[in-house]
Protein backbone atom coordinates (compact mmCIF):
# COMPACT_ATOMS: atom_id res chain seq x y z
CA UNK A 1 0.00 0.00 0.00
CA UNK A 2 1.11 3.36 -1.04
CA UNK A 3 2.74 5.69 2.24
CA UNK A 4 0.10 8.08 2.85
CA UNK A 5 1.54 11.86 1.77
CA UNK A 6 4.63 10.58 0.56
CA UNK A 7 5.54 11.77 -3.09
CA UNK A 8 6.93 9.03 -5.60
CA UNK A 9 10.74 10.90 -5.76
CA UNK A 10 13.07 8.39 -3.06
CA UNK A 11 14.57 12.17 -1.91
CA UNK A 12 11.48 13.69 -0.53
CA UNK A 13 9.51 16.27 -2.65
CA UNK A 14 8.11 15.88 -6.33
CA UNK A 15 10.86 18.01 -8.85
CA UNK A 16 12.21 18.09 -12.36
CA UNK A 17 14.34 14.66 -12.91
CA UNK A 18 17.58 15.46 -15.03
CA UNK A 19 19.37 13.74 -17.61
CA UNK A 20 21.94 11.02 -15.78
CA UNK A 21 24.98 11.45 -18.59
CA UNK A 22 27.40 10.02 -15.62
CA UNK A 23 25.07 7.14 -15.29
CA UNK A 24 24.78 7.10 -19.43
CA UNK A 25 28.72 7.07 -19.76
CA UNK A 26 29.76 4.13 -17.26
CA UNK A 27 26.32 2.11 -18.84
CA UNK A 28 28.27 2.77 -22.24
CA UNK A 29 31.78 2.11 -20.91
CA UNK A 30 30.59 -1.40 -19.42
CA UNK A 31 29.52 -2.24 -22.47
CA UNK A 32 32.54 -1.03 -24.61
CA UNK A 33 34.87 -3.10 -21.98
CA UNK A 34 32.65 -6.25 -22.35
CA UNK A 35 32.57 -6.11 -25.98
CA UNK A 36 36.55 -5.86 -25.99
CA UNK A 37 36.86 -8.56 -23.53
CA UNK A 38 34.68 -10.53 -25.79
CA UNK A 39 32.30 -11.29 -22.69
CA UNK A 40 29.74 -9.49 -24.24
CA UNK A 41 26.43 -11.72 -24.30
CA UNK A 42 22.40 -11.70 -25.14
CA UNK A 43 21.51 -11.03 -21.83
CA UNK A 44 23.38 -7.21 -22.36
CA UNK A 45 20.53 -6.38 -24.17
CA UNK A 46 19.56 -5.11 -20.94
CA UNK A 47 22.57 -2.03 -21.05
CA UNK A 48 19.99 -0.59 -23.90
CA UNK A 49 17.18 -0.53 -21.32
CA UNK A 50 19.22 1.25 -18.56
CA UNK A 51 20.77 3.62 -20.70
CA UNK A 52 16.81 4.28 -21.89
CA UNK A 53 16.36 5.31 -18.33
CA UNK A 54 19.37 7.75 -18.00
CA UNK A 55 18.16 9.75 -20.91
CA UNK A 56 14.83 9.38 -21.87
CA UNK A 57 12.64 12.60 -23.24
CA UNK A 58 10.06 11.65 -20.22
CA UNK A 59 10.37 12.26 -17.22
CA UNK A 60 8.70 8.62 -16.09
CA UNK A 61 11.58 6.10 -16.89
CA UNK A 62 14.26 8.73 -15.42
CA UNK A 63 12.97 8.46 -11.96
CA UNK A 64 13.90 4.66 -12.47
CA UNK A 65 17.38 5.34 -12.83
CA UNK A 66 17.10 8.12 -10.09
CA UNK A 67 15.97 5.71 -7.54
CA UNK A 68 17.31 2.55 -8.37
CA UNK A 69 21.48 3.67 -9.04
CA UNK A 70 22.51 1.76 -6.08
CA UNK A 71 21.14 -1.61 -7.07
CA UNK A 72 21.94 -0.71 -11.18
CA UNK A 73 25.38 -0.05 -9.92
CA UNK A 74 25.60 -3.24 -8.24
CA UNK A 75 24.64 -5.05 -11.36
CA UNK A 76 26.87 -3.58 -13.60
CA UNK A 77 29.79 -4.19 -10.69
CA UNK A 78 29.01 -7.93 -10.00
CA UNK A 79 28.70 -8.52 -13.96
CA UNK A 80 31.84 -6.68 -14.93
CA UNK A 81 33.89 -9.92 -13.18
CA UNK A 82 33.12 -11.82 -15.95
CA UNK A 83 35.62 -9.92 -17.67
CA UNK A 84 38.82 -10.58 -14.96
CA UNK A 85 36.99 -13.93 -12.72
CA UNK A 86 39.31 -16.25 -14.75
CA UNK A 87 42.10 -14.50 -12.97
CA UNK A 88 40.96 -15.33 -9.59
CA UNK A 89 41.17 -18.69 -9.98
CA UNK A 90 44.85 -19.46 -8.34
CA UNK A 91 43.83 -18.01 -5.31
CA UNK A 92 40.18 -19.38 -4.97
CA UNK A 93 39.96 -21.19 -1.45
CA UNK A 94 39.35 -24.59 -1.93
CA UNK A 95 40.18 -26.63 0.87
CA UNK A 96 39.96 -24.00 4.03
CA UNK A 97 36.02 -23.57 3.52
CA UNK A 98 35.43 -27.72 3.30
CA UNK A 99 37.68 -28.28 6.04
CA UNK A 100 35.87 -25.82 8.29
CA UNK A 101 32.58 -27.21 7.17
CA UNK A 102 34.03 -30.44 8.25
CA UNK A 103 34.40 -29.33 11.89
CA UNK A 104 31.47 -28.05 12.33
CA UNK A 105 28.36 -29.25 10.22
CA UNK A 106 28.50 -32.75 9.66
CA UNK A 107 25.78 -34.99 8.43
CA UNK A 108 24.55 -38.27 10.26
CA UNK A 109 26.79 -40.58 7.90
CA UNK A 110 29.88 -38.39 8.75
CA UNK A 111 30.23 -36.28 5.30
CA UNK A 112 28.89 -33.22 4.34
CA UNK A 113 25.61 -31.73 4.36
CA UNK A 114 25.80 -30.50 0.57
CA UNK A 115 27.11 -34.19 0.04
CA UNK A 116 24.74 -36.35 1.75
CA UNK A 117 21.36 -34.78 0.15
CA UNK A 118 23.47 -34.90 -3.20
CA UNK A 119 24.38 -38.77 -2.51
CA UNK A 120 20.55 -39.12 -1.73
CA UNK A 121 19.24 -37.50 -4.82
CA UNK A 122 21.55 -39.75 -6.65
CA UNK A 123 20.37 -42.76 -4.57
CA UNK A 124 16.35 -41.83 -5.06
CA UNK A 125 16.81 -39.85 -8.54
CA UNK A 126 13.85 -41.31 -10.59
CA UNK A 127 11.20 -41.66 -7.16
CA UNK A 128 8.53 -38.98 -7.41
CA UNK A 129 9.00 -37.64 -3.65
CA UNK A 130 12.85 -36.61 -4.40
CA UNK A 131 11.95 -35.46 -7.74
CA UNK A 132 9.30 -33.20 -6.11
CA UNK A 133 12.30 -31.68 -3.67
CA UNK A 134 14.46 -30.90 -6.25
CA UNK A 135 12.20 -29.44 -8.50
CA UNK A 136 11.10 -27.10 -5.68
CA UNK A 137 15.28 -26.75 -4.41
CA UNK A 138 15.77 -25.64 -7.91
CA UNK A 139 12.36 -23.31 -8.20
CA UNK A 140 13.33 -21.59 -4.76
CA UNK A 141 17.16 -21.34 -5.52
CA UNK A 142 16.68 -19.86 -8.99
CA UNK A 143 14.34 -17.69 -7.23
CA UNK A 144 17.29 -15.22 -6.16
CA UNK A 145 17.37 -13.78 -9.33
CA UNK A 146 14.23 -12.32 -9.47
CA UNK A 147 12.78 -12.35 -6.02
CA UNK A 148 14.32 -9.15 -4.48
CA UNK A 149 14.18 -6.81 -7.90
CA UNK A 150 10.53 -7.71 -7.84
CA UNK A 151 9.46 -7.66 -4.41
CA UNK A 152 11.51 -3.97 -4.65
CA UNK A 153 9.73 -2.68 -8.40
CA UNK A 154 6.36 -3.56 -6.82
CA UNK A 155 7.42 -1.41 -3.65
CA UNK A 156 8.19 1.39 -6.38
CA UNK A 157 5.64 1.20 -8.17
CA UNK A 158 3.03 1.48 -5.40
CA UNK A 159 4.93 4.41 -3.85
CA UNK A 160 6.11 2.68 -0.39
CA UNK A 161 9.16 4.79 -0.88
CA UNK A 162 10.29 4.88 2.75
CA UNK A 163 10.11 0.54 2.91
CA UNK A 164 11.48 0.55 -0.43
CA UNK A 165 14.33 3.10 0.62
CA UNK A 166 15.52 0.98 3.91
CA UNK A 167 16.06 -2.14 1.20
CA UNK A 168 17.45 -0.58 -1.41
CA UNK A 169 20.16 1.18 1.02
CA UNK A 170 20.72 -1.77 3.63
CA UNK A 171 21.49 -3.95 0.48
CA UNK A 172 23.84 -1.56 -0.74
CA UNK A 173 26.12 -2.35 1.93
CA UNK A 174 25.45 -5.71 1.77
CA UNK A 175 26.61 -5.55 -1.93
CA UNK A 176 29.48 -3.26 -1.05
CA UNK A 177 31.06 -6.01 2.04
CA UNK A 178 30.21 -8.74 -0.94
CA UNK A 179 32.25 -7.75 -3.41
CA UNK A 180 35.21 -6.86 -1.43
CA UNK A 181 35.37 -10.35 -0.15
CA UNK A 182 34.14 -11.78 -3.55
CA UNK A 183 37.78 -10.33 -4.68
CA UNK A 184 39.68 -10.65 -1.71
CA UNK A 185 38.56 -14.19 -0.85
CA UNK A 186 37.09 -16.31 -3.45
CA UNK A 187 35.56 -19.39 -2.27
CA UNK A 188 35.01 -22.86 -3.80
CA UNK A 189 31.18 -23.97 -3.19
CA UNK A 190 30.87 -27.46 -2.47
CA UNK A 191 30.03 -28.83 -5.54
CA UNK A 192 33.29 -28.45 -7.02
CA UNK A 193 34.99 -30.20 -4.03
CA UNK A 194 32.10 -33.14 -4.45
CA UNK A 195 33.43 -33.37 -7.72
CA UNK A 196 37.42 -32.49 -7.82
CA UNK A 197 38.40 -32.77 -4.66
CA UNK A 198 41.17 -30.49 -3.49
CA UNK A 199 42.12 -29.52 -7.85
CA UNK A 200 42.35 -25.57 -8.07
CA UNK A 201 39.80 -24.04 -10.71
CA UNK A 202 41.12 -23.26 -13.98
CA UNK A 203 40.33 -21.42 -17.07
CA UNK A 204 39.95 -24.57 -19.18
CA UNK A 205 37.84 -26.29 -16.46
CA UNK A 206 35.56 -23.97 -13.77
CA UNK A 207 32.29 -25.76 -14.75
CA UNK A 208 30.23 -28.73 -13.23
CA UNK A 209 30.00 -32.19 -14.43
CA UNK A 210 26.79 -32.84 -13.33
CA UNK A 211 24.41 -30.76 -14.25
CA UNK A 212 22.73 -32.07 -18.03
CA UNK A 213 23.17 -29.37 -20.83
CA UNK A 214 20.36 -26.90 -20.67
CA UNK A 215 18.94 -27.42 -17.66
CA UNK A 216 18.11 -24.39 -15.18
CA UNK A 217 21.10 -24.46 -13.08
CA UNK A 218 23.43 -25.41 -16.21
CA UNK A 219 22.07 -22.21 -17.55
CA UNK A 220 23.09 -20.36 -14.56
CA UNK A 221 26.36 -21.42 -14.72
CA UNK A 222 26.65 -20.42 -18.42
CA UNK A 223 25.51 -16.93 -17.36
CA UNK A 224 27.37 -16.51 -14.08
CA UNK A 225 30.04 -13.77 -13.51
CA UNK A 226 31.88 -15.51 -10.87
CA UNK A 227 31.07 -19.08 -10.38
CA UNK A 228 33.75 -19.01 -7.08
CA UNK A 229 31.44 -16.49 -5.15
CA UNK A 230 30.57 -18.63 -2.42
CA UNK A 231 31.48 -16.23 0.68
CA UNK A 232 29.53 -14.82 1.29
CA UNK A 233 26.19 -16.37 0.48
CA UNK A 234 23.79 -14.03 -1.03
CA UNK A 235 21.24 -16.73 -2.02
CA UNK A 236 21.54 -16.72 2.15
CA UNK A 237 21.15 -12.76 3.01
CA UNK A 238 18.78 -11.88 0.60
CA UNK A 239 15.58 -13.20 2.13
CA UNK A 240 17.04 -13.12 5.79
CA UNK A 241 17.37 -8.90 5.41
CA UNK A 242 14.27 -8.99 3.56
CA UNK A 243 12.43 -10.72 6.45
CA UNK A 244 14.56 -8.49 8.93
CA UNK A 245 13.73 -5.20 7.16
CA UNK A 246 9.96 -5.93 7.31
CA UNK A 247 10.30 -6.53 11.01
CA UNK A 248 12.26 -3.21 11.34
CA UNK A 249 9.52 -1.68 9.24
CA UNK A 250 6.69 -3.09 11.31
CA UNK A 251 5.15 -4.29 7.68
CA UNK A 252 1.78 -7.31 8.65
CA UNK A 253 2.65 -10.44 10.40
CA UNK A 254 1.68 -12.26 7.33
CA UNK A 255 4.23 -10.29 5.33
CA UNK A 256 7.05 -11.28 7.77
CA UNK A 257 5.91 -14.83 7.89
CA UNK A 258 6.11 -15.25 4.31
CA UNK A 259 9.52 -13.91 4.08
CA UNK A 260 10.79 -15.99 7.14
CA UNK A 261 9.21 -19.50 5.19
CA UNK A 262 10.96 -18.03 2.13
CA UNK A 263 14.51 -17.68 3.85
CA UNK A 264 14.05 -21.34 5.50
CA UNK A 265 13.12 -22.17 1.93
CA UNK A 266 16.40 -21.15 0.38
CA UNK A 267 18.77 -21.64 2.99
CA UNK A 268 17.49 -25.54 2.46
CA UNK A 269 17.86 -25.30 -1.44
CA UNK A 270 21.37 -23.94 -0.96
CA UNK A 271 22.43 -26.84 0.71
CA UNK A 272 20.41 -29.71 -0.64
CA UNK A 273 21.73 -28.14 -4.29
CA UNK A 274 25.50 -28.40 -3.45
CA UNK A 275 25.62 -25.02 -4.16
CA UNK A 276 26.87 -23.68 -0.76
CA UNK A 277 28.17 -25.10 2.62
CA UNK A 278 26.31 -24.08 6.16
CA UNK A 279 29.10 -21.43 6.61
CA UNK A 280 28.71 -19.93 3.91
CA UNK A 281 24.94 -19.02 5.14
CA UNK A 282 26.39 -18.03 8.13
CA UNK A 283 28.83 -15.88 6.90
CA UNK A 284 26.04 -14.08 4.68
CA UNK A 285 23.87 -14.05 7.70
CA UNK A 286 26.82 -12.44 9.33
CA UNK A 287 26.61 -9.41 7.06
CA UNK A 288 23.12 -8.81 7.42
CA UNK A 289 23.25 -7.02 11.07
CA UNK A 290 25.48 -4.39 9.37
CA UNK A 291 23.08 -3.85 6.75
CA UNK A 292 20.26 -3.40 8.82
CA UNK A 293 21.95 -0.78 11.14
CA UNK A 294 21.81 1.05 7.17
CA UNK A 295 17.79 0.33 7.31
CA UNK A 296 17.35 1.87 11.00
CA UNK A 297 18.71 4.73 10.40
CA UNK A 298 16.36 5.44 7.59
CA UNK A 299 13.47 6.96 9.39
CA UNK A 300 12.35 9.65 7.10
CA UNK A 301 12.17 10.05 3.18
CA UNK A 302 14.47 12.86 4.66
CA UNK A 303 16.96 10.54 5.90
Amino acid sequence: MAEKGVPHAAGGEEGPVPRYWLGAAAIIGCAVALSLSGKLGWQHLSLLVLLWTCLAPQEGPRRFMRDWWPMVSFWLAYDMMRIFSASLFPRVAVDPPFRLESRLFLAPDGTLWPFYFTRWMSRHAGEFYPRVVSGFCNAVYLSHLFGIPVILLVLWLRRSQLLFRRLVWSLTLLHALSLAIYLLYPAAPPWWVYENGSLQPSAQHSMPSGYARGSPLSGLFDLSPNRFAAIPSLHAAYPLLLTLVLVLHGSKPRWIALAAVYTASMWFACVFLNQHYIIDLVIGAGLVFPALFVAARIKSLGS
